[in-house]
């Protein structure tokens, strides 16, 4: 029996042994091609001046010489051979990095056998034909094709790195269900675009692009099959929509959302605006795509969990402090109550007002570090004791430090002492120097401490608390915060606390 003849020989340069035999076994048998392998970007070169090859894969992160600085030494010889850029979705910017550095392109880790044999073939059949372009002066035609190849490739690329950055900025899930489908049209160019979450065997469309929303049973042989095997599916022209039953003008391409081993939503695409067939790479970029958006769902939904763990943990040591003083705790929810009403008057944007929603109710959790007996004396303070209370704020600040999400609610808890002129605590800092939401905390947190029944004074009245404020304004507050507080008494009925608390 003859051997067919070898395609090429390739080398895999990767510091994992499970990835290079893959490939390697993959490239040999499926391929066809002739494999050498090295562990580090040091060992693959000296086998790259040892040896010639047709293509070369490489891994980015790997001791001695990582693959960022193997690709330049490759760039630098005599006879440079294409690199292809083996990469993790999470390492996205780095590859796109290495492709302006003189990659030809990148495969994202876990691989899939058909697309490592058709890239192979690809970037040889590319590179082949740019050697006959510069061996003979080459025909104008073929190179127009190549330049357009590449420009293409590159438009893709940048739109696909553009997206991911776009959806590293969405922080909310509801933001990307909302968007998914106007960032899938804009990337693959196609005229109708659906993005749904799973929910009880229903599939409920969240955003869309060129049809309407609506749900659908999530049964079926469609469903099966993604549900089933975890893939993408592709319904050809002419067979019945599974959504609809209408027989398809154009090719249906479908996504699965994966969170782990479960599926929890389905992106559909069809009606490319050239009219033609999905190309296998548009799947690999759509599929990609959906890899990028759903681990950001997966670590948005985790974020939560474990945000809001941390935020029952630091509503519980504010259940302490308002054990021991009841007035702490509807103290502070009054406090933010006001506060998130001037922010809104004064037209914060949301980011803001959520950091005083929180901020606001946490801004005396400092407290639980003063002594009952300062705490709780019901007359005046000395000096000393005053200095005690004083601490609080700075107290707050390092109980939330070690909660590196919190930096905005830090400043809220550290600063609401401060003064507007420079005379507070505990940092001294005036005017601008204050954060704004520092600002109007202080406004609502003295409103409300003016207002209220202690042990050692009666509470004033609305009024009489308002022109204090206003006295007070220019030295101890901003006066545009005064001012905005003013206006919500007039917009919305504040109701007195007086004899609360």
């Amino acid at each position: 029996m003859f051997e067919t003849e070898r395609k090429g020989r390739i080398l895999i340069v990767d510091d994992d042994p499970g990835v290079r035999e893959l490939l390697s076994q993959v490239l040999s048998e499926v391929g066809n091609y002739d494999t050498d392998m090295a562990a580090d970007g040091v060992e693959g070169l000296e086998r790259v001046r040892s040896n010639r090859y047709d293509v070369i894969f490489t891994d980015l992160t790997m001791p001695r010489m990582n693959g960022m600085d193997f690709l330049q030494k490759t760039r630098e010889m005599p006879s440079p051979v294409p690199v292809i850029i083996l990469t993790g979705v999470s390492s996205m910017e780095i590859a796109v990095s290495a492709m302006r550095k003189g990659a030809v392109d990148f495969l994202t880790k876990p691989f899939t056998l058909d697309k490592i044999v058709s890239t192979t073939e690809r970037v040889l059949g590319e590179w082949k034909l740019y050697g006959r372009l510069a061996s003979k002066q080459g025909s104008d035609v073929s190179l127009k094709i190549l330049n357009s190849e590449l420009f293409k490739r590159l438009q893709e690329i940048g739109s696909l790195h553009s997206i991911g950055l776009e959806v590293d900025r969405c922080h909310d899930n509801k933001e990307i269900y909302a968007r998914v489908a106007e960032m899938a049209a804009k990337l693959l160019a196609v005229q109708e675009v659906s993005f749904g979450i799973i929910e009880e065997g229903r599939l409920t469309i969240r955003s869309a692009v060129g049809i309407g929303q609506a749900t659908f049973s999530a049964a079926g042989p469609f469903f099966d099959a993604i549900l089933g095997a975890r893939k993408h599916v592709v319904v050809d022209v002419g067979k019945p929509n599974p959504y609809t039953g209408i027989p398809l003008m154009s090719q249906l391409l479908a996504i699965p959302f994966l969170a782990g081993n479960d599926v929890f939503g389905i992106l559909n695409l069809s009606g490319k605006a050239d009219g033609t067939a999905f190309t296998e790479e548009e799947v690999f970029i759509a599929i990609n795509l959906a890899k990028k958006i759903a681990s950001k769902i997966e670590n948005n939904a985790l974020y939560e969990v474990f945000f809001n763990n941390i935020v029952a943990t630091l509503k519980s040591l504010i259940t302490t402090v308002g054990v021991r003083d009841s007035y702490t705790k509807e103290h502070s929810e009054r406090v933010t109550m006001y506060a998130i009403r001037i922010a809104e008057t004064m037209g914060l944007p949301p980011d803001e007002i959520d950091t005083l929603r929180f901020g606001g109710y946490l801004h005396d959790i400092g407290k639980i570090g003063v002594r009952d007996t300062v705490l709780l004396k019901p007359g005046g303070l000395s000096d000393g004791e005053m200095q005690e209370i004083r601490l609080h704020s700075s107290i707050g600040d390092e109980i939330v430090k070690p909660i590196r999400f919190f930096d905005r609610e830090r400043k809220v808890i550290r600063h609401h002492h401060e003064r507007y002129d420079g005379g507070g605590y505990p940092d001294g800092v005036a005017r601008e120097e204050i954060p704004v939401i520092a600002r109007i905390l202080a406004v609502a947190d003295t409103y409300d401490a003016m207002t209220s029944h202690r042990p050692y004074r009666k509470a004033l009245s609305r009024e009489a608390a308002v022109a204090e404020l206003v006295r007070c304004a220019g030295s101890q507050f901003d006066p545009e915060m005064v001012k905005a507080f003013q206006e919500t008494l007039k917009e919305e009925e504040i109701p007195n606390v007086i004899g609360r608390g």
